[in-house]
């Protein structure tokens, strides 16, 4: 396996990742996952930082955290779940896909209008 390419501009820390480039594979009874252990509520979790006397920190106000996730957690039916999150976990923006690639493709648009501070017009 291989994790999924995604372009994370300066500025990001990838505190949790998980995210394979894989397709979801059913049982014979399209019950469960084969591969569960891909498919589960902790995927991918990155955090915006700020640069701060020249180190870059994440801040312990006006977090930005984007979260990703399979739910329901191992579910054959279930599918991709991105959310932007503040630091008290409220939902400022959400996606969801069983299409990694259209996951993707939301993750690396919102790293880039929270980088050119776009993302909350």
């Amino acid at each position: 396996m291989s994790l999924m390419r995604i372009k994370v501009p300066a500025g990001f820390a990838v505190c949790y990742n998980k995210f394979e480039d894989i397709e979801p594979v059913k049982s014979k009874e399209d019950q469960y996952l084969e591969n569960w252990g891909y498919f589960t509520e902790d995927i991918l979790q990155i955090y915006k930082m700020e640069l701060r006397k020249g180190s870059w920190i994440i801040p312990e106000k006006n977090k930005c955290i984007l979260d990703l996730g399979w739910y329901p957690d191992s579910d054959a039916d279930g599918s991709y779940h991105l959310v932007l999150v503040n630091e008290d976990w409220e939902v400022i923006r959400s996606k969801e896909s069983r299409n990694r690639f259209v996951i993707r493709d939301t993750l690396e648009e919102w790293m880039d209008l929270i980088q050119r501070g776009g993302l909350f017009d």
